[in-house]
């Protein structure tokens, strides 16, 4: 496409107001519910079909970009549209107003958690829940399977980091950074005069591990790191928290961990607002902020910084090559750390059969996940009803 068909193309593309623009992404920020699926879907209709701000190969453009990017894809192209219409602000107020309401319900939700959570009434709702989520969590697993498996090679990465991993014992980080180092290599050759800038740049901020006294400095920590390196989207960041959350700091067990992913299914929003549940459990309110704000930022960052350079940045097959091992590797991780989850869930035949439908209805009967999510609460609060006039 020649430069007089880009200005062509985007002048038939509308300019909402800034009026627009709040109002629209605070009414998203009310009603994504379903996960980056779901929501990404629901941002076609508006934003392509229904509203025209912007073409479909524009669409598609732009999504290509936040695919590439750690973090939450349907957030980040909040953020980029935003930015396009708006320009600074305008991304700014996009991605806060579809992160805002979310965050606030889970901080709630958290609050209630943690004060009635032991209620069999909660605990009979998260008895559906649970498993219901370990079946749109597998789901996932297998899309995002299909995605980053575009070669035998990418396979075999996919496969050893399960490996490495679950019975290596290697640092799930390391195993990220060896698969996106051996994809280029496999991809461009060895390296002659050009520095694998990108392999060192992610593998230094993944393995610096600094020893922080303050649990305050511990959480900014951990969902920074998260939002910087959750590459092939928000399932990506369970690995982070689950493996620094639960297993290094031990604020939470993986049956909470589960409880905290099942209520932001339940809640509009991003799926890593799921953070902000860890953070409250691990330092209340200040904790849920912090996790909230640095597991988010990067997105910002990321979006805002790149939004210059998208075609270069795309068109580069460097940083492709790399990009694509990573996504294969994190399909490995994402399926060792969702085993760890099962023994939370899974707690008898009943819940086994949950999850199996909730996964066959994603992954073969191509149901929306934002129905079956809501399918799942209402599951859970009827049960919760029964029990409790039982």
């Amino acid at each position: 496409m020649n430069h007089t068909q880009e200005n062509d193309r985007d002048a038939h593309d509308q300019m909402p107001s800034w009026r627009e623009v709040f109002l629209y992404f605070l009414f998203l920020g009310f009603v994504n519910i379903g996960g980056p699926v779901a929501q990404i879907t629901m941002m076609f209709n508006h934003m392509v079909e229904k509203r025209r701000w912007l073409s479909k190969d524009r669409f598609v453009k732009i999504m290509a970009f936040c695919h590439m990017l750690p973090g939450p894809e349907a957030l980040q192209l909040a953020i980029y549209v935003g930015y396009l219409k708006r320009k600074l602000w305008g991304g700014i107020l996009a991605g806060l107003t579809f992160i805002l309401p979310g965050a606030i319900a889970m901080v709630i939700l958290s609050w209630l958690y943690v004060k009635y959570g032991a209620l069999p009434q909660v605990t009979n709702a998260l008895y559906v829940l649970k498993p219901a989520v370990l079946g749109i969590i597998a789901a996932g697993i297998i899309k995002l399977g299909r995605a980053a498996i575009r070669n035998l090679f990418l396979a075999i990465l996919l496969v050893g980091a399960f490996v490495g991993m679950r019975f290596a014992g290697i640092n799930f980080l390391l195993i990220l950074v060896i698969a996106g180092v051996l994809n280029l290599i496999v991809d461009r050759g060895l390296p002659g005069k050009t520095s694998p800038t990108l392999p060192l740049v992610v593998g230094g901020l993944g393995l610096t591990l600094p020893l922080l006294d303050s649990r305050l400095l511990q959480v900014a920590w951990l969902f920074v790191k998260t939002g910087l390196l959750s590459f092939g989207g928000a399932y990506a960041s369970l690995v982070f928290v689950q493996r620094g959350a639960v297993a290094q700091y031990h604020w939470l067990s993986d049956g909470q961990l589960l409880d905290g992913v099942a209520l932001s299914v339940a809640t509009p929003g991003p799926f890593m607002l799921f953070t902000a549940f860890v953070g409250y459990v691990a330092s209340g309110i200040p904790g849920a902020v912090l996790a909230t704000f640095f597991v988010f930022l990067p997105s910002f960052i990321f979006v805002i910084a790149g939004v210059h350079y998208i075609e270069k940045v795309r068109e580069n097959r460097a940083v492709q090559a790399f990009l694509a091992g990573v996504s294969a590797a994190v399909v490995g991780v994402i399926a060792v750390v969702s085993m760890d989850l099962i023994p939370a869930a899974l707690v008898n035949w009943p819940a086994i059969g949950i999850a199996v439908v909730c996964f066959l209805l994603i992954a073969f009967l191509k149901r929306d996940v934002a129905l079956v999510a809501v399918g799942a609460m209402l599951g859970g609060i009827i049960y919760s009803s029964i029990r409790a006039f039982a």
